[in-house]
């Protein structure tokens, strides 16, 4: 039971993990957290299920077309709630993300409904492990984390692309200097931003129900992991992220069910007084 419920919130907790990436991704670069990334997550749920139930593509193709439809999506959230606000508030662009939530919340309850909808897994049936019996579906989210987290570490440290997105989040004034466009590289931000938040939700809904509102938990949940983790800090939202996952499914079975949410953020509360900046220590950039 302790092998099955271990490898169960390491799974949930790679889904947190994206969310929290996407988070930290957006947070680097324009100094802001985005309250609407947990949505992204729901309207990836939403198209994976149409592209699977109503379009009747293959759960894998579904997979990918799903990444890119919500990595898009990123894009034009970029333009329509962070770009013409660039120069305002923080506290402006804030509210925004938190509209913007509302917004998708409520589209997709007019377009698809309150009711839950089921999805198919990418791989159907149970596998053993030892002694636990857990769905193919906990499994294959597990593998993609670890490609996904690898390929973002390899694309930060190791490429151009990764060098320019890290300057901008360092000083856009600076890297304006330097000849790098600065709105590109944002935009590219918020492309992967979205496109692995959006892979979570699609990963995510076979396992669980997609409704309108299964962002909302999973983005708070998210904030927290990066919370424990450390702003600013994709190490810290990798771990922090697992460790939401663990706490919520061995705390789910061994203590309730009904009150697991209150325990993950029993934790957070813990770890605040423990280390209020985090695992990592809050990583902070100069901001033009």
């Amino acid at each position: 039971m302790n092998l099955q419920l271990l490898l169960t919130g390491i799974s949930l907790g790679a889904v947190y993990s994206f969310i929290a990436i996407g988070m930290v991704l957006i947070y680097r670069a324009v100094g802001i957290v985005n309250f609407a990334q947990g949505d992204f997550l729901m309207l990836g749920g939403f198209v994976y299920y149409t592209l699977i139930q109503m379009a009747l593509f293959s759960a894998w193709i579904s997979l990918l077309i799903t990444t890119l439809v919500v990595g898009v999506s990123g894009i034009v959230f970029q333009f329509v709630c962070y770009w013409p606000l660039r120069n305002a508030q923080d506290k402006a662009i804030v509210v925004s993300t938190l509209g913007a939530s509302i917004f998708m919340r409520e589209g997709a309850k007019l377009i698809w409904g309150a009711t839950p909808r089921a999805t198919k897994p990418l791989v159907a049936g149970t596998a053993k492990i030892g002694t636990a019996v857990l769905q193919w579906q906990y499994l294959i989210i597990i593998a993609i984390a670890i490609v996904v987290i690898a390929g973002i570490y390899i694309m930060l440290e190791k490429t151009q692309l990764g060098s320019i997105m890290q300057a901008t989040a360092q000083n856009q004034y600076a890297a304006s200097l330097m000849g790098i466009p600065v709105g590109t590289a944002i935009a590219v931000t918020f492309f992967l931003s979205m496109l692995v938040t959006g892979l979570s939700g699609a990963l995510l809904s076979p396992v669980y129900f997609v409704t309108n509102t299964m962002g909302g938990s999973s983005g708070v949940k998210a904030f927290a992991a990066i919370v424990i983790g450390g702003f600013g800090s994709i190490p810290g939202a990798i771990i922090g992220g697992v460790f939401i996952g663990l706490v919520e499914v061995f705390g789910g079975a061994y203590i309730s069910t009904t009150y697991k949410d209150t325990i993950v953020f029993l934790v957070l509360v813990v770890s605040l007084l423990i280390r209020p900046k985090g695992i990592f220590g809050e990583k902070t950039a100069e901001k033009s």
